[in-house]
């Protein structure tokens, strides 16, 4: 078990550096802040800890997945497969930390320049959005772990998907917002290497 006063191992720190919040890295303030309050579950966490999360694979890494501006590599989620009535949001929250920390670690410039998420919103309802699951994911992909988040697609959301935005929008910084593009499938090309097509998910794959 982690204790809450432990020091940091100066690969952690180096990436709390490399990850502040923000337009740059190494933001000594930033940096700082997230290392105050970061949770130091997220250090500990293993597979078995949320089997059942990854058994629905509603997240999971895609590292030969990359973004076309940098190259990053992506995770993947399906939102339509959480249920926040059903599961609780730090099941959840768990699940997205230790998707990320894995990229990280099985990466170097993941762990040092950033990652990129794509959400496939196909067969996603209202039953599967609570405010508060919203907010902590939102915090955990702007820097509440050290990993910067360089672009998060939101792919083929339904008509009212509006409404959502407009909470959403309020709990991002204006700088993570220019990093949101809201897109049809047909539209994927645009953001990702070229033969990103065999590394997408069955389910995405026409």
């Amino acid at each position: 078990k982690k204790h809450p006063h432990e020091p940091f191992t100066d690969e952690m720190i180096l990436r709390f550096a490399y990850c502040s919040p923000g337009t740059t890295k190494f933001n000594q303030k930033a940096s700082w802040k997230v290392m105050k309050k970061f949770d130091r579950k997220f250090l500990g966490l293993k597979a078995s800890d949320i089997e059942d999360q990854l058994l629905s694979k509603t997240l999971f890494p895609i590292p030969d997945l990359k973004t076309l501006e940098g190259g990053y590599s992506m995770f993947y989620m399906r939102p339509s497969r959480y249920f926040p009535n059903q599961t609780s949001t730090t099941e959840i929250i768990d699940n997205l930390a230790y998707v990320m920390t894995t990229i990280m670690e099985n990466n170097e410039k993941a762990s040092k320049e950033g990652i990129g998420f794509m959400a496939n919103m196909d067969e996603w309802k209202m039953k599967n959005f609570s405010v508060d699951y919203c907010f902590q994911f939102m915090m955990m992909l702007q820097g509440k772990i050290p990993v910067r988040v360089r672009l998060f697609l939101i792919v083929n959301p339904p008509g009212w998907f509006g409404t959502i935005w407009s909470i959403m929008k309020p709990m991002l910084a204006k700088d993570f917002r220019k990093k949101v593009h809201v897109i049809q499938d047909t539209e994927i090309s645009k953001y990702l290497t070229e033969g990103y097509e065999t590394y997408l998910p069955d389910e995405m794959k026409n």
